[in-house]
C-alpha cells in the first residue's frame, strides 16, 4: 500500500482465515482512511471483506468489477465477494482506478470529530472531573475532544523524552495559560504565531497533586 497513490487498498494471502477478515478491514480503514478489502482463503476461491468511506459506493464499484469476481455483494458502505487469486492485482487496479475519478485526495484525509469549542479559561479541574463521569471511553463512548481558537505559545516548546520525541507546550489566549503533551511529535513542526488547536482534556495526576493537561490532536494556522 502507498499512500501517495493508492486510493484503495486491496490485500489477501492464502490462508488469512476468512473468519477475521471483515474486523481487519475496520481497523485498517480506521488506520488509513481508505475503502479497504480484505481477502483470504484457500484453493481457487478466495473470500473478501470491504469496508468504505463517504463517497465512496462500495457496492456500486464492485458492480464495476464484476468481471474479475466470482460473486460479491453489499451496500455503499460493506461488502463481501469471492474472487479466484489470479484476479486479485487486476481487482486493486481496477478499484483503485475508480476512486481516482470518484474521490479527491481532501476525501482521503480523516475528518476530527470535535464536541465543542472552548476558552482555556474553561478549563478548570472541577470541570474536567465532570467529564470524568462520562467514562470509561472506547467504542461507542468515545473521548470527549475539543478545540481552543487563535490561541498562541505562552513561551518556548520544551522537549522531553529520551530521544526528545515528545513536546511540552504553554499555549495563552491572552487571558489564560494551558498546559500541552504532544506525544512522538517526532521531528514535526511546531505551532507558531496564531493557531487552532484540537486536544483531549486530562486531569494529570503527579506527586498527590491534580491539575489540568491537554493532550494534543491537531493543529492549523489561524493567521
Amino acid at each position: 500500500f502507498d499512500a501517495e497513490t493508492d486510493y484503495v487498498i486491496v490485500e489477501g494471502q492464502l490462508l488469512w482465515h476468512v473468519g477475521v477478515i471483515g474486523i481487519v478491514a475496520s481497523r485498517v480503514l480506521r488506520e488509513f482512511h481508505r475503502p479497504t478489502i480484505i481477502i483470504g482463503g484457500e484453493g481457487e476461491e478466495w473470500r473478501g471483506s470491504g469496508r468504505s468511506i463517504a463517497g465512496f459506493d462500495l457496492a456500486a464499484a464492485l458492480r464495476e468489477c464484476q468481471d474479475l469476481l466470482v460473486r460479491h455483494g453489499g451496500h455503499a458502505m460493506a461488502a463481501g465477494l469471492s474472487i479466484r487469486p489470479g484476479n486479485l492485482d487486476a481487482l486493486r487496479s481496477r478499484l483503485n482506478e475508480l476512486a481516482r475519478r470518484t474521490l479527491t485526495r481532501d476525501q482521503l484525509q480523516p475528518l476530527m470529530r470535535l464536541d465543542a469549542e472552548v476558552n482555556l479559561s474553561e478549563l478548570t479541574r472541577e470541570r474536567l472531573e465532570e467529564l470524568q463521569r462520562l467514562e470509561p471511553v472506547g467504542q461507542g463512548n468515545p473521548p470527549v475532544q475539543l478545540v481552543v481558537r487563535r490561541v498562541a505559545l505562552h513561551r518556548p516548546p520544551q522537549r522531553m523524552g529520551r530521544n526528545q520525541q515528545h513536546a511540552r507546550l504553554w499555549l495563552t489566549d491572552g487571558g489564560s495559560v494551558g498546559e500541552v503533551i504532544w506525544w512522538n511529535c517526532e521531528d514535526a513542526a511546531l505551532p507558531s504565531g496564531r493557531f487552532d488547536l484540537a486536544f483531549a482534556p486530562q486531569i494529570n495526576e503527579y506527586n498527590g497533586s491534580r491539575s489540568v493537561r491537554l493532550k494534543f490532536l491537531d493543529w492549523q494556522s489561524a493567521d
